[in-house]
Protein backbone atom coordinates (compact mmCIF):
# COMPACT_ATOMS: atom_id res chain seq x y z
CA UNK A 1 0.00 0.00 0.00
CA UNK A 2 1.14 3.59 -0.56
CA UNK A 3 3.54 2.44 -3.25
CA UNK A 4 3.74 5.08 -5.95
CA UNK A 5 6.13 5.99 -8.74
CA UNK A 6 9.52 6.03 -6.99
CA UNK A 7 11.20 9.38 -7.42
CA UNK A 8 14.81 8.13 -7.47
CA UNK A 9 14.54 4.66 -8.99
CA UNK A 10 11.99 5.18 -11.77
CA UNK A 11 13.01 6.13 -15.28
CA UNK A 12 10.13 8.55 -15.88
CA UNK A 13 10.03 12.24 -16.79
CA UNK A 14 9.75 14.76 -13.98
CA UNK A 15 6.30 15.73 -15.26
CA UNK A 16 5.04 12.20 -14.48
CA UNK A 17 6.47 12.36 -10.96
CA UNK A 18 4.95 15.80 -10.38
CA UNK A 19 1.65 14.45 -11.66
CA UNK A 20 1.64 11.81 -8.90
CA UNK A 21 1.95 14.58 -6.29
CA UNK A 22 -0.68 16.76 -7.97
CA UNK A 23 -3.19 13.91 -8.34
CA UNK A 24 -2.88 12.63 -4.78
CA UNK A 25 -3.06 16.15 -3.34
CA UNK A 26 -6.09 17.00 -5.49
CA UNK A 27 -7.85 13.81 -4.44
CA UNK A 28 -7.23 14.55 -0.75
CA UNK A 29 -8.54 18.10 -1.10
CA UNK A 30 -11.59 17.26 -3.21
CA UNK A 31 -12.96 14.09 -1.67
CA UNK A 32 -12.28 14.47 2.04
CA UNK A 33 -15.05 16.48 3.70
CA UNK A 34 -13.93 17.74 7.10
CA UNK A 35 -10.97 20.07 7.56
CA UNK A 36 -9.43 17.78 10.19
CA UNK A 37 -9.65 14.75 7.88
CA UNK A 38 -8.19 16.78 4.99
CA UNK A 39 -5.20 17.75 7.12
CA UNK A 40 -4.73 14.13 8.18
CA UNK A 41 -5.04 12.84 4.60
CA UNK A 42 -2.58 15.43 3.22
CA UNK A 43 -0.09 14.48 5.95
CA UNK A 44 -0.54 10.81 5.01
CA UNK A 45 0.01 11.61 1.28
CA UNK A 46 3.19 13.58 2.06
CA UNK A 47 4.54 10.79 4.29
CA UNK A 48 3.82 8.19 1.61
CA UNK A 49 5.52 10.29 -1.06
CA UNK A 50 8.56 10.90 1.17
CA UNK A 51 8.77 7.11 1.65
CA UNK A 52 8.83 6.84 -2.17
CA UNK A 53 11.83 9.20 -2.36
CA UNK A 54 10.09 12.50 -3.20
CA UNK A 55 12.07 15.57 -2.04
CA UNK A 56 10.34 18.34 -0.08
CA UNK A 57 10.38 20.79 -3.01
CA UNK A 58 8.41 18.29 -5.12
CA UNK A 59 5.67 18.05 -2.48
CA UNK A 60 4.77 21.72 -2.82
CA UNK A 61 1.49 22.11 -4.73
CA UNK A 62 1.97 23.45 -8.23
CA UNK A 63 -0.44 26.19 -9.18
CA UNK A 64 0.35 26.34 -12.88
CA UNK A 65 -2.76 25.86 -14.96
CA UNK A 66 -2.85 25.87 -18.72
CA UNK A 67 -4.76 28.73 -20.33
CA UNK A 68 -7.68 27.53 -22.44
CA UNK A 69 -6.99 27.30 -26.16
CA UNK A 70 -9.05 29.94 -27.94
CA UNK A 71 -9.54 30.30 -31.69
CA UNK A 72 -7.21 33.32 -31.86
CA UNK A 73 -4.52 31.32 -30.03
CA UNK A 74 -3.10 28.93 -32.68
CA UNK A 75 -1.90 25.49 -31.66
CA UNK A 76 1.79 25.16 -31.02
CA UNK A 77 3.88 22.69 -33.02
CA UNK A 78 4.30 19.39 -31.21
CA UNK A 79 7.38 17.21 -30.81
CA UNK A 80 7.16 13.68 -29.38
CA UNK A 81 10.44 12.10 -28.27
CA UNK A 82 11.38 9.02 -26.26
CA UNK A 83 12.38 9.83 -22.69
CA UNK A 84 16.10 10.01 -21.90
CA UNK A 85 16.83 11.08 -18.33
CA UNK A 86 18.60 14.44 -18.08
CA UNK A 87 18.55 15.17 -21.80
CA UNK A 88 14.82 15.62 -22.34
CA UNK A 89 14.42 18.10 -19.48
CA UNK A 90 17.05 20.38 -21.08
CA UNK A 91 15.56 19.92 -24.54
CA UNK A 92 12.11 20.67 -23.10
CA UNK A 93 13.30 24.04 -21.79
CA UNK A 94 14.73 24.89 -25.23
CA UNK A 95 11.49 23.86 -26.96
CA UNK A 96 9.49 26.00 -24.53
CA UNK A 97 11.61 29.04 -25.47
CA UNK A 98 10.66 28.45 -29.12
CA UNK A 99 6.98 27.81 -28.31
CA UNK A 100 7.14 24.11 -29.25
CA UNK A 101 5.12 21.64 -27.18
CA UNK A 102 7.30 18.62 -26.38
CA UNK A 103 5.85 15.40 -24.98
CA UNK A 104 7.33 12.06 -24.03
CA UNK A 105 6.31 8.93 -25.90
CA UNK A 106 7.31 5.37 -25.30
CA UNK A 107 9.55 3.55 -27.73
CA UNK A 108 9.63 -0.03 -28.83
CA UNK A 109 10.73 -2.23 -25.98
CA UNK A 110 11.85 -5.82 -26.11
CA UNK A 111 8.49 -6.81 -24.64
CA UNK A 112 6.50 -4.95 -27.32
CA UNK A 113 8.59 -6.55 -30.07
CA UNK A 114 8.39 -10.11 -28.73
CA UNK A 115 5.02 -10.45 -27.01
CA UNK A 116 1.97 -10.53 -29.28
CA UNK A 117 -1.08 -11.70 -27.32
CA UNK A 118 -3.24 -11.90 -30.44
CA UNK A 119 -2.47 -13.77 -33.64
CA UNK A 120 -2.69 -11.69 -36.82
CA UNK A 121 -5.78 -12.34 -38.92
CA UNK A 122 -4.85 -13.55 -42.42
CA UNK A 123 -5.75 -11.03 -45.13
CA UNK A 124 -8.28 -13.35 -46.76
CA UNK A 125 -10.28 -13.38 -43.48
CA UNK A 126 -10.24 -9.60 -42.91
CA UNK A 127 -13.13 -7.28 -43.69
CA UNK A 128 -12.78 -3.71 -44.90
CA UNK A 129 -9.54 -4.29 -46.81
CA UNK A 130 -8.78 -2.73 -50.18
CA UNK A 131 -7.51 -5.17 -52.77
CA UNK A 132 -6.57 -5.55 -56.44
CA UNK A 133 -6.27 -9.16 -57.61
CA UNK A 134 -5.31 -10.23 -61.12
CA UNK A 135 -6.17 -13.72 -62.36
CA UNK A 136 -3.06 -15.91 -62.94
CA UNK A 137 -4.61 -17.61 -66.00
CA UNK A 138 -6.12 -14.60 -67.78
CA UNK A 139 -4.64 -11.22 -66.80
CA UNK A 140 -7.63 -9.39 -68.32
CA UNK A 141 -9.74 -10.63 -65.39
CA UNK A 142 -9.14 -8.50 -62.33
CA UNK A 143 -11.12 -7.85 -59.21
CA UNK A 144 -10.57 -4.75 -57.13
CA UNK A 145 -12.48 -2.99 -54.41
CA UNK A 146 -13.08 -2.84 -50.70
CA UNK A 147 -14.47 -5.86 -48.92
CA UNK A 148 -17.50 -5.83 -46.71
CA UNK A 149 -17.22 -9.60 -46.59
CA UNK A 150 -14.00 -11.49 -46.04
CA UNK A 151 -11.89 -12.04 -49.15
CA UNK A 152 -12.40 -15.81 -48.93
CA UNK A 153 -16.21 -15.32 -49.05
CA UNK A 154 -15.84 -12.87 -51.94
CA UNK A 155 -13.67 -15.35 -53.90
CA UNK A 156 -16.32 -18.04 -53.46
CA UNK A 157 -18.98 -15.65 -54.80
CA UNK A 158 -16.78 -14.71 -57.81
CA UNK A 159 -16.16 -18.38 -58.65
CA UNK A 160 -19.88 -19.15 -58.40
CA UNK A 161 -20.69 -16.19 -60.68
CA UNK A 162 -18.18 -17.33 -63.34
CA UNK A 163 -19.60 -20.87 -63.44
Amino acid sequence: MDQYLNYNKSHHPLTHKRSVVRTLTYRAQQYVITAEDKKSELAHVHNALRANGYPEWALAPSSTKRPPNTNNNPRRPMLGLPYVAGLLEQLGRICKLHNIHMYHKSVNTLCSMVVHPKDKTPKEHQCGTIYNITCDIDSSHTDKGETKKTLSQRFKNLINQQE
